[in-house]
């Protein structure tokens, strides 16, 4: 049963999107907000989409039967546990500095999956409306930052201004990495609107985008998870023996030749110059190999209840100095020496939950839109800090679960007309 109270929760949960989107950690510390910075409150080391997320969810649980949703989704109930269990666990052994990651990054992203399930069909459209939007002018800024090999957000390290080196330029638009701005432009495929003039258009705005930003594993995941999804719902229709079945096929063919060729032309054009000059085994994959050196580096006690932010800040120093690492760029291996052996399958069971919720929710293309980001993410430290790619991620996933039940109902519809007729 919706309540007024459900379409408040929603709402906010779409604004939260919104700022997760469009507010980055480039934008927060040019404002002055120390959300990356040393010192400030607990409140300005939180995003204001996480604030809004965790409204929202405390919103849903004024309602007197709050108990009874929570219960009666079980994904929800072992993510929130593992995630108080990680917190108490950090807080106790190796202290806050491995704590905002978990109530930043993981938290609001299974408050927000709980929440949506809630929304209904308009609020699912008005989300996917916004996301859209967004992510279209995420890519737009990307490659106007290309063209003028200058970010428009200025960009920080350490606190201080950073200039990018231009022969290596690689735009971060509305986020504060070009690996985020890469998982952005896979969201953004899967979200593609369906069968209105502005639909090639904005694919094609989000391949350019997609080869600015410069990501090989997301580039390659990319073509998987829509080729996939074109192939599966083809054979689908093939088995089904659709009339549409021979329009589908050559709509696909048109579909791969007219991506190899503006791929060509793009990289002809010098919009991909960064990614085609990386596609070999460089420096940066080897040091994505490098970074394992770490657990040598490790005492037995760290290995056991894992390494305090501090401790480990040395380590990289250390790496650095010795292999060239400079920071993890393997959220699973950074998690694990952060909570070490006894802590890590809390995080597990965490991560397996909402997995496992957005697993259920969806169907073809929200499961591959899933592994594809989870592939992305593990070849670099894009969910191992403060990030908003969990949270977008999941709103995308009910986007494309509410499409889903959208066809369905249409479906039967149909079904129930044609009984009644015949």
């Amino acid at each position: 049963m919706f309540t007024s109270t459900d379409d408040y929760a929603v709402r906010l949960v779409i604004f939260a999107i919104v700022l997760e989107l469009t507010v980055s950690a480039n934008l927060l510390t040019f404002m002055g907000i120390p959300y990356v910075t040393e010192g400030g409150s607990l409140l300005f080391k939180l995003h204001p989409g996480t604030h809004m997320v965790i409204l929202s969810f405390a919103l849903l649980a004024t309602r007197r039967d709050s108990w009874f949703l929570l219960a009666s989704c079980k994904s929800t109930v072992v993510f929130l546990v593992c995630v108080l269990a990680c917190v108490i666990y950090a807080l106790a052994l190796t202290g806050v500095g491995n704590v905002i990651v978990l109530l930043d990054t993981f938290l609001p992203a299974g408050l927000a999956a709980f929440v949506l399930r809630r929304a209904r069909p308009g609020q699912i459209r008005r989300l996917r409306t916004v996301m859209q939007v967004s992510l279209a002018a995420n890519a737009a800024i990307a490659l106007a930052e290309t063209a003028s090999q200058a970010t428009l957000i200025p960009l920080y390290l350490n606190d201080m201004p950073y200039l990018p080196h231009h022969e290596d330029f690689r735009p971060t638009a509305l986020f504060d990495h070009p690996l985020t701005g890469s998982v952005m432009a896979i969201l953004g495929l899967a979200l593609a609107p369906r069968r209105c003039w502005w639909t090639l258009p904005y694919l094609a705005l989000m391949w350019a985008a997609l080869l600015a930003f410069g990501g090989r594993v997301a580039l390659g995941a990319a073509v998987l998870m829509t080729s996939g999804s074109q192939i599966a719902q083809t054979a689908d229709m093939i088995v089904r023996r659709h009339r549409q079945a021979p329009r589908r096929v050559a709509f696909a063919s048109c579909l791969v030749a007219g991506a190899v060729l503006a791929g060509g032309t793009a990289l002809s054009l010098g919009l991909g110059q960064r990614l085609a000059g990386h596609l070999y085994w460089d420096d940066s994959a080897q040091v994505r190999l490098a970074q394992w050196k770490l657990l040598d580096q490790l005492d037995t006690w760290q290995i056991l209840f894992g390494t305090r932010r501090e401790d480990l800040l040395a380590m990289l120093v250390s790496l650095r100095l010795g292999v060239g690492v400079e920071v993890i760029e393997n959220f699973w291996l950074l998690m694990f020496v952060s909570l070490g052996m006894f802590g890590f399958p809390f995080f597990l069971g965490m991560l397996s939950g909402l997995i496992a919720g957005c697993w259920r929710q969806s169907q073809m293309p929200g499961r591959l839109l899933l592994l594809a980001v989870v592939l992305v993410a593990s070849t670099s430290n894009s969910i191992g800090r403060k990030s908003t790619i969990l949270v977008c991620m999941v709103a995308a996933i009910a986007c494309l679960s509410g499409s889903v039940r959208r066809t369905r109902q249409s479906s039967s519809r149909q079904m129930t007309y044609g009984m009644a007729t015949a």
